[in-house]
């Protein structure tokens, strides 16, 4: 008769939805509150927490593309590029900028640490959002001298392209370079004192002020063979 499943056939299909039932009930769900999905760390969960509860996210968005009512657009000032440790976010929060078009409110309550962990969480945002701008330029041509200039004045400290960075075009290509130019780590957590860490740090600065020329500039000098 149509639309009656043989025997077989209807043990089958109660197997497949039981697995499926067990399978979701076995795997963890992402659960979003109304500041965003929980942070991937303690620490950076814990400037969230400042986040959410000082209610930045209703004018700065969730992920700091909100810049709603003339609040500032977060992902793209100049004052959180240069803020270290909450230095420059820390006065600002804590006298807050009543002559806005929606007034931002003052939190001089918050402690030396909640400013660090807001500052860290600002940071941690704004490194996401960057990086996939970036990484939606549509433009891939750059300019391979002005790409060694800024190479040498932000990255040859730490880095060589005849050494540590030798035939690092081919065993990246296409945008696979760009993306490990612009996160060489997929660690979002900066902080520490050996090496690493140091470095992660500096990689998330450059991240924060990189240019989309910037990026493309880099990624020609390294396409380009040695001299």
């Amino acid at each position: 008769m149509s639309g009656v499943l043989p025997p077989r056939a209807g043990v089958t299909l109660v197997v497949v939805v039981a697995a499926a039932l067990l399978s979701s009930a076995q795997t963890p769900q992402r659960t979003a509150d109304a500041g965003g999905f929980p942070a991937p760390t303690p620490d950076l969960e814990r400037g969230r927490t400042v986040y959410v509860l000082s209610s930045c996210h209703f004018c700065h968005g969730v992920d700091l593309t909100g810049a709603q009512m003339g609040a500032t657009d977060l992902m793209h000032s100049p004052l959180i590029a240069g803020d270290q440790n909450g230095n420059l976010i820390g006065p600002v929060v804590r006298a807050g900028k009543p002559n806005l078009q929606t007034a931002m409110p003052s939190y001089p309550d918050l402690t030396p640490q909640e400013i660090a962990d807001l500052a860290a969480y600002v940071h941690y945002l704004r490194r996401q959002g960057r990086y996939r701008e970036l990484m939606m330029d549509a433009e891939e041509q750059g300019d391979a001298h002005a790409g060694e200039t800024y190479f040498n004045a932000n990255c040859a400290a730490c880095h060589a392209k005849s050494a540590d960075l030798a035939g690092v075009a081919a065993r990246y290509p296409g945008a696979a370079l760009r993306a490990r130019t612009l996160r060489p780590s997929d660690d979002p957590a900066p902080g520490g004192t050996d090496r690493t860490a140091a470095g992660r740090l500096q990689h998330g600065k450059l991240l924060e002020r990189y240019t989309p020329a910037d990026v493309r500039n880099v990624v020609a000098f390294l396409r380009e063979p040695l001299r």
